[in-house]
């Protein structure tokens, strides 16, 4: 009879140090994934600036049918795609 509880609480204990575990490594995944987002979204803003890589036109103007109608108004204005 001893025995049997000491086995329970061995399992509970089993399992909950299981369940811990995996809220834990879920933690630290989802802080890695942001923190490798954080850095290549930072890597990315350095390496526009570095190359001085803007866009030509407004972002806006990457639809076709509204680049046609800002090329229309503008003659130096190259239309988009």
């Amino acid at each position: 009879m001893i025995v049997a509880e000491a086995l329970d609480a061995l399992w509970s204990l089993g399992v909950a140090v299981l369940i811990w575990l995996a809220l834990i490594v879920t933690a630290l995944v989802l802080a890695v994934e942001a923190l490798a987002v954080a850095v290549c979204v930072a890597v990315r803003a350095v390496w526009r600036l570095v190359r001085g890589e803007r866009r030509p036109r407004p972002s806006w103007a990457l639809r076709g049918r509204t680049a046609r109608r800002y090329a229309r108004t503008r003659p130096d204005y190259e239309e988009a795609a």
